[in-house]
């Protein structure tokens, strides 16, 4: 495995940080497909901040992640990947950096928006959901049910099926596209689909999230996710626990990758405990980031610090990040401008 890719800036605040998924999709999609991409990212950090310079709080985080799950070429809300059983079942959790609160859902399903249902939990009890709960929450709230599932993936879901494949052998982030069917259909053809085996980890992606720091200085975490692609029905994914989707008083974080590890390794938590504990951001990503690569991680972090520092690390070959803020300073990955 290569070494981690860290980087970090300032910023003033308020500031908004997106990500649209870590992994090895370049191979899989073109130069203007990626630059359309990296447009979708700059726009939902650009509502972000406008939300959060008009209504503060988790605005501007909600407001990014709702633009991205509205989207099909990224792997969350409409265009969140297929199970096995070819249903959609998403996941999204916030946090309150000032309050240290965390709500969430697990798996639900016919929902655009689970980041949106995660938000109506922070003032509750019961925050954390499965998905029988949060379908109950939809019908409290009123919220409509909704088909998140997009042609293109539903047609990938049944080629898998036909090459009784037991996972995805090259998850595209987001809507799979003809790139990524035509990879299943070859692997069919020259007998070298994926039947009775996991696709290799580095080839495993997805998951949208953002983090913010309003004018008062507190910080927020939102991460949405459609999970691995494939998996096994009722799979859990790490984006709506603390380990991939984390804000305190001195950072927030939102993961993307291999969920199984970024779960192991605890990512956006061990980072903010860093933290805490007196590194700097950019300290606290390159010694996380040696560990993960150490353990044969294939994930990607981005994050904000209370002091202004931004920064993002990842493993995989590519993760799509955009960021704006206060002085209308924006930024892209080098993989996300084509």
């Amino acid at each position: 495995m290569s070494a981690p890719t860290v980087f970090s800036s300032r910023v003033e605040r308020p500031a908004v940080l997106v990500h649209g998924g870590a992994g090895t999709y370049l191979a899989a999609t073109t130069a203007e497909q990626r630059r359309e991409r990296g447009a979708a990212m700059a726009e939902a950090a650009r509502l972000g901040l406008g939300a959060l310079r008009t209504d503060g709080g988790a605005a501007g985080v909600l407001a990014a992640v709702a633009r991205l799950e509205a989207d099909p070429r990224f792997n969350a809300g409409r265009g969140g990947r297929l199970q096995q059983d070819g249903r959609c079942r998403l996941s999204a959790a916030l946090m309150d950096g000032a309050r240290l609160r965390l709500s969430a859902v697990y798996n639900v399903q016919d929902c655009l928006h689970p980041s949106a249902l995660a938000a109506a939990l922070q003032e509750r009890v019961d925050r954390n959901l499965d998905g029988e709960g949060a379908r109950a929450l939809m019908t409290t709230l009123g919220v409509p049910l909704a088909e998140v599932r997009t042609s293109a993936n539903i047609e990938r879901w049944r080629a898998l099926v036909a090459d009784t494949s037991v996972a995805d052998p090259d998850s595209a982030v987001g809507d799979a596209g003809e790139e990524g069917l035509r990879a299943v259909r070859e692997a069919a053809a020259d007998g070298t689909g994926t039947s009775g085996a996991l696709p290799p980890e580095d080839r495993r992606h997805g998951t949208v999230g953002a983090v913010s720091l309003g004018a008062d200085g507190v910080l927020h975490a939102c991460t949405s996710t459609g999970g691995r692609g494939h998996e096994s029905p009722g799979r859990v994914s790490d984006s709506p626990t603390p380990a991939g989707n984390y804000a305190c008083s001195r950072v927030a974080v939102s993961a993307t990758g291999v969920g199984e590890q970024i779960l192991e390794l605890n990512v956006a938590a061990r980072i903010a405990t860093r933290m805490l504990d007196g590194m700097t951001l950019r300290d606290a990503l390159t010694r996380t980031f040696v560990e993960v690569a150490d353990h044969g991680g294939v994930l990607g972090v981005i994050a904000l610090s209370a002091d202004g520092e931004l920064g993002y690390a990842h493993t995989t070959e590519a993760c799509g990040v955009a960021w704006l803020d206060a002085t209308g300073a924006a930024g892209l990955d080098p993989h996300s401008r084509g």
